[in-house]
């Protein structure tokens, strides 16, 4: 974590910037007033990252007509910008790298004259403390209750701030007048909330997207693995779950990518309107693949092996160089091996790791932590998995995601859900951030969790 108090201690939103990592696969800011383009907009642009950009709507134009109307004229999917009332946040993720959440809006004098005051915590920091959750949550509700910048829109601010440009002072009817556009839904703010009440709120929009999803993936998993698209290398009885993963796996993979970044976003403008027929698509470009892939593998040798390693026996007798080599072959956990920092894994600083090296290093630190916590990581696994109903299981996932009396550090919602599709593949299938970016390229509307 890093404070970013620019003149106070040098350390400057620019530099933040300009540090970004070539990895950065979107850009999401809820910036209350924006007025320079040459700041994080020309930054993507500039790279081709695609940026998701809520501004304030009021009576005083607090984004700038310039900035909306280079939004309007790139008529690009990958670049949305959306108005919001009662809307004050200054929050920027650039996915993949970190997010800083501060007071300085995207104008000059913030960046560079005032005094302001924010923090920068790197991916990994917002994974492990489970912060990324919660942006995530914040982005969703500040998105459903956003409207998108239209043509229309775009011509009411521009007439408004050409008419503020005129006037020397506010006429209170004439402001009245303006906010009473039926172009901007109507929001009040978000009402004041206990504690308890708001995390019981968080609680039900979790549930409520992950099982939703959860029955989006059962679906596809149902097209997949009957006889009319399942390739003649998978087995006819593996398990419907992991297909749909694995279908997955090899559609993001092999079709969303633009050179070395993945471009599902642009997929999923292009397919939301007909996500059926994207689907379809894939599945008859899934039949037709070759024997010999990595999904042959995973399906035949990894997925059965995962199941027994995490069932209800096993769990209660592992070792911690089983579980060592379990998490090897969970793919959200090696992905998060491969960009956690070395130190916090253990391992030396200064140094490059093969990804087996740190996949290793990190199963080990998460044991050992969780074991000198009380909470060993297999019997959090236990818990989540066989502690009561079946059907009760992204209940529990809940509560260990958030419980500090059950939470295990390092393995986050990404990691624990597809675990849970591996061990349950007949109930639940594997779910991570990549299922979830894949399925976003298909069209289907859901969250990506880190």
């Amino acid at each position: 974590m890093k404070l970013v108090l620019g003149g106070v201690n040098g350390l400057y939103l620019r530099g933040i910037l300009e540090n970004a990592s070539d990895e950065v696969e979107r850009v999401d800011a809820a910036v209350a007033y924006a007025t320079s383009e040459d700041l994080l907009f020309d930054w993507c642009w500039n790279r081709n990252v695609p940026l998701r950009f809520w501004g304030r709507f009021d009576e005083a134009v607090p984004v700038a007509v310039p900035i909306l109307k280079r939004f309007l004229d790139r008529r690009a999917a990958r670049y949305s910008c959306k108005l919001v009332r009662a809307f004050h946040p200054k929050v920027i993720w650039w996915r993949g790298y970190g997010a800083y959440i501060g007071s300085a809006n995207l104008t000059q004098a913030a960046w560079y004259n005032n005094v302001e005051a924010g923090i920068f915590l790197t991916e990994e920091e917002l994974e492990d403390s489970g912060q990324a959750l919660e942006l995530d949550r914040l982005f969703a509700k500040i998105d459903a209750e956003a409207s998108p910048l239209t043509k229309e829109l775009y011509e009411l601010l521009e007439r408004r701030s050409l008419e503020l440009q005129r006037r020397r002072r506010e006429h209170k009817d004439a402001d009245d007048a303006f906010l009473a556009t039926d172009l901007v839904k109507k929001f009040d703010g978000l009402t004041r909330v206990s504690t308890a009440a708001a995390s019981s709120q968080a609680r039900d929009e979790f549930l409520q997207e992950w099982i939703a999803t959860l029955q989006t993936i059962r679906n596809i998993a149902d097209l997949v693995g009957s006889p009319e698209f399942r390739p003649n290398w998978v087995a006819a009885d593996a398990p419907l779950g992991a297909q749909a993963d694995q279908f997955l796996h090899a559609h993001y993979y092999q079709r969303t990518f633009n050179g070395r970044a993945a471009d599902y976003e642009r997929h999923y403008e292009r397919n939301k309107k007909a996500p059926d027929q994207a689907l379809a698509e894939a599945a008859r470009w899934w039949r037709s693949l070759p024997s010999g892939n990595d999904e042959q593998r995973t399906l035949n040798e990894v997925s059965p092996m995962l199941r027994q390693v995490f069932s209800e026996a096993s769990l209660a007798n592992m070792t911690e160089d089983v579980f060592a080599d379990a998490l090897w072959h969970v793919h959200a956990s090696r992905e998060y091996a491969r960009r956690v920092r070395n130190a916090r894994v253990g391992l030396p600083d200064g140094k490059l790791h093969s990804m087996e090296t740190k996949s290793e290093a990190l199963a080990r630190r998460i044991w050992r932590d969780s074991a000198g916590k009380g909470a060993p990581v297999a019997k959090a696994l236990a818990f989540v998995l066989y502690g009561g109903a079946p059907e009760e299981v992204p209940h529990r996932m809940w509560e260990a995601l958030t419980d500090n009396r059950r939470k295990v550090e390092l393995l986050g919602v990404s990691g624990l859900g597809e675990i849970v599709g591996w061990a349950l593949p007949d109930l639940y299938p594997p779910r991570n951030g990549r299922t979830s970016k894949s399925l976003r390229s298909l069209g289907y509307d859901v969250r990506v969790h880190v």
